[in-house]
């Protein structure tokens, strides 16, 4: 029988100093254990091992004396006080053991045929493993740790591409075509002092305020706590409770919170993200991949997007657009493509952008997010909104467009609901307009200079979606809306 080639990886190595004053405490390192793993070993030393001097021994025993009801005739039987470290382990799945001795160099292995004496002996499970030194006794003034974490792996370790799927499907969602529907300026992605902005939350506030948005997120990473300084009522702008999720290896931002607390971010890795996002979903929250092909690790970790998904089931939205400026990024064209393709698919999935709001002082262009809701609309009508797509993002142009003067960007037509379908299209604030396509499943069906546009569809039946986008005279695209989707399904609708 041929012998698999193991890989060996090192996934932490560790070097610390602790004092007596973190006796009796734990300290964790969590570090992501890839799957098809057959050994996980953890090499560790630590000294001195004990206290010897006269007098450091005397103050140790006249410090404990009284909690340990010690005679003082008791002293002299003290030789010398020993530091205790002992190593556990804990996976997705639980705890996996312990090894409680005194030894203060060696190895624990674990894994499914001979593990380490105190270690459960099985299959490793994939995903984060916390190891932890359990500091019993410090009576040393300083105390070395030195820790290495080592796996053996069949697979060699690779990093995936950006929304990597394996299974392309997401439910449709179900689609009312509604009137009365007006624009509402919304931003989705924003930041304070609460993590790594500039700006205070007021600042924040006001700036939006004067930039006449309708509806802000604040999204800061992996905390709500700006919201304790938030009055959520405001008579001039709306807020929406948010979060950027900012994990190892993607971020994403949850949208919709009421009282329910955010999910512990560090407890996501890649082997259990769609049970988290699941665990998400059931918190009634909106989730969108935020920047997917920005520059990752080491110079951004986690801004570039590496979770393999099950499917895109649980994410509601796609962040295409990121930071000021973004119709001249590489990141947004790369964004753009990956969305077309899972369109092409058969995805009904909208795309939004995220300002990303650190500060404010720049002079660099903000694409906004117009979002198609009543005048009144609630927070969760707005949130309904962005999933069903009915909204556009713009650097500058404003655009009413439609098919047949009845649907929009978020709404899905049955083939046989017309004969004839004539796309409606008219640009406002459009000098910088320099082309606008139709663009669908079936590529470019219109290529124009004019912002006023009426254009018959003549090939129907295989149409699956259609969009429209404006580009400047490089070609950098500065308007996108979301699809209509077409289906020969009635009972989608």
């Amino acid at each position: 029988m041929k012998q698999l080639s193991l890989f060996k990886t090192t996934l932490g190595n560790y070097q610390l100093t602790v004092t007596p004053d973190a006796h009796q405490s734990h300290i964790l390192f969590r570090v992501e254990v890839p799957k098809l793993t057959k050994e996980l070993s953890i090499h560790y030393a630590y000294s001195p091992t004990e206290e010897k001097v006269e007098a450091n021994v005397d103050k140790l025993f006249l410090k404990y004396q009284k909690d340990n009801h010690m005679a003082s005739s008791d002293r002299a039987h003290i030789q010398s006080v020993r530091n205790l470290i002992t190593i556990s382990a804990r996976s997705n799945q639980g705890f996996e053991g312990s090894c409680h001795r005194f030894e203060s160099v060696g190895t624990i292995t674990i894994n499914n045929t001979s593990s380490t004496p105190g270690m459960n002996t099985g299959e490793i499970e994939p995903g984060f493993w916390d190891i932890s030194f359990n500091l019993h006794t410090l009576v040393t003034e300083l105390t070395k740790i030195d820790c290495t974490i080592q796996v053996l792996h069949e697979e060699e370790l690779s990093v995936s591409q950006p929304i990597t799927i394996k299974d392309i499907s997401k439910n449709a969602l179900e689609r009312n075509k509604m009137d009365n529907l007006h624009y509402q300026k919304v931003e989705l992605h924003s930041h304070t002092q609460h993590s790594d902005a500039i700006h205070t939350t007021s600042e924040l506030v006001s700036e939006a305020i004067k930039q006449n948005i309708d509806w802000l997120a604040i999204t800061d990473h992996n905390t709500l706590s700006a919201f304790n300084e938030l009055a959520m009522e405001n008579k001039s702008i709306k807020l929406i409770k948010g979060l950027e999720m900012t994990t190892l290896h993607g971020h994403f931002l949850t949208l919709g919170y009421q009282d329910q607390k955010p999910i512990d971010w560090t407890s996501i890795d890649r082997y259990n993200i769609h049970a988290k996002l699941k665990e998400m979903k059931e918190q009634n929250l909106l989730i969108g991949i935020a920047h997917p092909f920005d520059t990752g690790s080491p110079y951004c970790t986690g801004c570039r997007w590496q979770y393999v998904l099950e499917s895109l089931e649980y994410i509601d939205f796609i962040e295409v657009w990121n930071s000021e400026d973004p119709h001249y990024s590489l990141s947004s064209v790369d964004a753009i493509g990956k969305w077309t393709q899972l369109l092409n698919h058969g995805m009904e999935i909208p795309a939004t952008c995220g300002r990303d709001w650190h500060h404010s002082k720049t002079t660099k262009m903000p694409a906004s997010l117009y979002v198609m809701a009543e005048k009144n609309a609630t927070e969760q009508d707005i949130l309904h909104a962005i999933k069903l797509g009915r909204s556009y993002m713009t650097i500058a142009p404003q655009i009413e467009w439609n098919i047949n003067n009845e649907w929009t960007s978020g709404d899905r037509i049955t083939l046989n609901d017309a004969d004839e379908m004539v796309v409606n299209i008219h640009l406002t604030n459009a000098t910088k307009v320099h082309v606008v396509k139709v663009e669908s499943n079936l590529g470019d069906l219109v290529k124009s200079d004019q912002l006023d546009i009426h254009y018959i569809i003549d090939t129907i039946k295989q149409l699956r979606w259609l969009r429209v986008s404006a580009f400047d005279q490089d070609l950098n695209r500065i308007l996108l809306t979301n699809p209509i989707y077409f289906t020969e399904n009635e009972s989608m609708n």
